[in-house]
């Protein structure tokens, strides 16, 4: 008897919300570009294409987009969102999922004979839909 190949389907839509923020991330879209969108408090900010670095990592993919780069001095500003590993199904091309973003503050021009911690992280936590659709 032959096994029988499991049809699994990828998601490209993530749709999530946590304390005051929500992050759109779609992998593609009706550009054929990947797409994020981040609303923090009302204050939305839109990235797509070569705005948005992705990769590959063990604790799943990570997608980063800069929020502040250094204009007016005011340092460097990422948002990291972390997106586990999801299986869904051709019956079911929705699932709900937890996780979580961190945003990455650097700050730059600080006195060279002070002693300081140049980078900062906050972390959001995160919960939402992963699912698949066409675009």
């Amino acid at each position: 008897m032959q096994a029988q190949a499991l049809d699994t389907v990828t998601p490209n839509l993530y749709e999530l919300q946590g304390y005051d923020k929500q992050i759109t991330f779609s992998t593609t879209s009706i550009t054929g570009v990947p797409q994020l969108s981040y609303n923090d408090r009302g204050e939305v900010r839109t990235f797509s294409g070569s705005d948005i670095l992705t990769e590959e990592t063990g604790l799943g993919q990570m997608v980063t987009v800069q929020l502040k780069n250094n204009q007016a001095d005011e340092g460097f500003e990422s948002l990291t969102l972390l997106l586990p590993a999801v299986q869904l199904s051709p019956k079911s091309r929705e699932l709900s999922i937890q996780t979580m973003a961190i945003l990455s503050k650097r700050v730059v021009f600080v006195n060279p004979t002070e002693p300081i911690q140049l980078q900062q992280y906050d972390t959001i936590e995160l919960a939402g839909t992963a699912k698949n659709v066409n675009f």
